[in-house]
């Protein structure tokens, strides 16, 4: 560890990770949260931090093999000079209990409760619940939409939108909403989309998602950039669950590679491309959070330093994602392909040639 601590700076920055001695002196400059998490602890042991916020296999998604450059000997690590710890967790959003000696019973503000589930009867209560019990940093990302939110908005009132058409005189005693997805069984014509990070919402992510996927039988689609590992998210799965996996592609492709040829190896069922998002939106709801979990953002002059976790998370897509890489996926994976987000027809169209 004496060796390590004595690379400790901008242009020479080693970390040890979960027992790992990596050199970050180029990688930092390109580091979604920004170089200066790197750059001030360089020289150090940064496990406990990296693993509160990153699953242990985006090393290996993202960083170049010869960026390990050995095995640090554990003995020599002085746990006050060399460790730095994990960050406190972000308090909730939710109103905290205040109290003056002056005030009354009454003028005191209760704390708030989260409500027993059983009297959450649609999602917009779901969404109240999780605007008290959320980080700001978590909220500002899962509520927000880019720029003025037209389409956010828009998606909300194309609901209202839809009407049926209800036909009669027909035996509706025994319901049954079961049906297929790509040939998989579902309890439900619908499925659990991924979502990035999902510890920005419960500190059991993806893994409280597959867990309740396979508890009422509905298809759990896996998130790339997840905030656990692969192998921890297809650990959780159940016997004969289905899981599909979501897709963001990177610009070094043999990391995406690799990545499909887990995925395929595990028992993932069908690959869903991302084609909408060469550059995650504009949420400004968001950018108005620095991604705290990684502390600043970049201090390259041509990053705007607060720009949110989207700013962050789309740093590992490829904005160059063009036909020709839906072809050499198909290569690589025998996997049934869909692309997800195309919202024109002709799109459309290529898509079926």
């Amino acid at each position: 560890m004496q060796e390590v601590e004595l690379h400790n700076t901008l242009d020479d920055c080693w970390v040890v990770l979960n027992g790992k001695v990596y050199d970050l002196s180029i990688f930092q400059k390109e580091h979604p949260g920004g170089s200066k998490i790197i750059s001030d602890n360089a020289g150090k042991d940064v496990s406990s931090l990296f693993n509160s916020v990153h699953p242990q296999d985006i090393i290996q998604r993202h960083l170049p093999p010869e960026a390990c450059i050995g095995v640090v000997d554990v003995s020599t690590i002085d746990p006050e000079k060399h460790v730095v710890a994990a960050g406190e967790k972000a308090p909730s959003r939710g109103p905290q209990q205040t109290s003056t000696p002056a005030a009354t019973e009454a003028q005191q503000v209760q704390p708030w409760e989260k409500p027993p589930i059983d009297t959450m009867l649609n999602t917009f209560d779901f969404e109240n619940v999780a605007a008290q019990t959320m980080t700001e940093e978590g909220w500002g990302y899962y509520s927000s939409g880019a720029d003025d939110e037209i389409t956010l908005r828009e998606n909300h009132t194309a609901f209202q939108r839809i009407w049926f058409k209800p036909r009669i005189l027909i035996n509706v005693k025994n319901i049954d909403m079961t049906t297929s997805i790509l040939g998989a069984k579902s309890s439900l014509p619908l499925y659990f989309s991924a979502t990035a990070l999902g510890k920005l919402a419960d500190e059991d992510g993806e893994l409280a998602i597959s867990r309740a996927a396979a508890k009422t039988g509905v298809i759990y689609m896996l998130p790339t950039l997840s905030s656990y590992t692969l192998d921890e998210m297809l650990e959780v799965r159940q016997p004969d669950q289905v899981q599909f996996a979501q897709l963001y592609v990177n610009a070094k492709r043999e990391r995406t590679k690799e990545y499909v040829q887990r995925l395929e190896a595990g028992g993932v069922k069908a690959l869903f491309v991302t084609v909408d998002a060469p550059q995650l939106g504009r949420r400004q709801k968001d950018m108005r959070n620095k991604f705290t979990k990684n502390a600043d953002v970049q201090k390259d002059e041509d990053v705007n330093r607060s720009e949110g976790v989207a700013r962050a998370i789309s740093e590992f897509i490829d904005p160059s994602l063009r036909w020709d890489d839906i072809t050499w996926l198909k290569s690589i994976t025998k996997l049934p392909i869909i692309l997800k987000g195309v919202g024109c027809g002709l799109d459309t169209v290529m898509a079926y040639k």
